[in-house]
């Protein structure tokens, strides 16, 4: 063999071995050099280990994340910060609301009924719809704007005139603004303002022109957790009203409070109870009494699909007095029974 093979074949073997660990380890750009990263003996085994081994980020206030243990759930629907730590209380309790408020980004879509019905004599039904769309402003500031509709069926009711309508009934708007958060605090605190125009009439039914807000100030607190709820609202309500034809505006105010406590009896079902007493006045300022009543009943909220749910609530007049009426109950000012039905969607 000649020098000039030995030489030629020396280089061939040279290229081959420094071939080798390129083929073996790829390399990877890591800032302005290189470095060598090996495959896993067992591929699976070390993206299952990953898959469970990562971390969330719950906001810029807590960076700190957290990880799973393997097989652990986690729910990434309506909840603090995007992830689903505990009960939503905002519609739990029925007429009484509750503190929670939707991580900030979060869309909602609702449609609320609210039926109004009997009074002393005739027939009497006031049945007002509300389809409502949400917006998370922040984690604690929440708005919603709205469309209403109104149906009334009225004959034979004393002072009342006979009537039949339904259809539009103006718009609306709803700020929800969480003042502290249950779970930081032992109670959650939220203010709740809810201003509207309407087009007729809530109580006759006839063609008017109306402004009015209802204004609660919201206490709730989780007595047994993931189990008992209760919440506490203070209400303040006014309205001004001119029917059609007429010159002069009506002023009027309701002021009073409800409790309501719930219990979850399966899962992602509640069933509970609300006591509401209310207070009429004439005018805003609360200092001229017109009549007062307490309503009892029943409320239900279940999770009927994944991010949808419905609420029910029946309340009853078991006390009251109109001013100046000796009869037993106010069925000038409010109505015998109350009812409310809302469905709920979160996207």
């Amino acid at each position: 063999m000649t020098s000039s093979r030995i030489l030629a074949l020396w280089m061939m073997g040279g290229l081959m071995l420094l071939s080798v660990p390129a083929l073996a380890a790829p390399a990877e750009p890591f800032g302005q050099e290189t470095v060598e990263t090996r495959p896993p003996r067992h591929p699976q085994k070390a993206k299952a280990a990953r898959a469970h081994d990562h971390k969330h980020a719950h906001g810029a206030a807590d960076a700190r994340g957290h990880s799973h243990a393997p097989g652990e759930a986690h729910s990434h629907g309506k909840g603090e910060n995007g992830h689903s730590h505990g009960i939503e209380t905002e519609n739990l309790f029925g007429f009484t609301v509750g503190s929670n408020t939707d991580n900030a980004g979060s869309k909602s879509i609702a449609m609320e009924i609210v039926g109004r019905l009997a009074k002393r004599d005739g027939t009497y039904r006031a049945i007002g719809q509300k389809l409502e769309f949400g917006y998370g402003v922040t984690d604690n500031l929440n708005v919603a704007f709205g469309v209403f509709s109104a149906l009334h069926r009225i004959r034979g009711v004393s002072d009342l005139d006979d009537l039949r309508f339904f259809g539009f009934n103006g718009l609306g708007t709803e700020v929800r603004w969480r003042l502290l958060k249950r779970g930081d605090y032992p109670v959650g605190v939220t203010l709740h303002f809810e201003p509207s125009w309407q087009t007729h009439d809530e109580t006759s039914g006839k063609r008017a022109t109306k402004y009015g807000a209802e204004n609660k100030l919201v206490f709730d607190a989780e007595l047994i957790k993931e189990k008992l709820f209760a919440a506490f609202n203070i209400l303040y309500d006014v309205e001004r009203v001119r029917e059609r034809g007429g010159e002069e505006w009506e002023k009027g105010s309701n002021f009073g409070f409800a409790v309501a406590a719930t219990y979850q009896v399966a899962p992602k079902t509640f069933v509970g109870g609300e006591v509401r007493y209310l207070r009429a006045y004439d005018g805003f300022t609360l200092n001229s009494l017109v009549g007062s009543a307490v309503f009892l009943g029943p409320t239900l909220f279940a999770e009927i699909a994944p991010h949808t749910w419905i609420a029910v609530a029946w309340n009853a007049q078991v006390q009251g007095k109109e001013v100046g009426n000796p009869a037993h109950l106010d069925l000038t000012n409010f109505e015998r029974h109350q009812a409310k039905v809302k469905i709920g969607m979160e996207f």
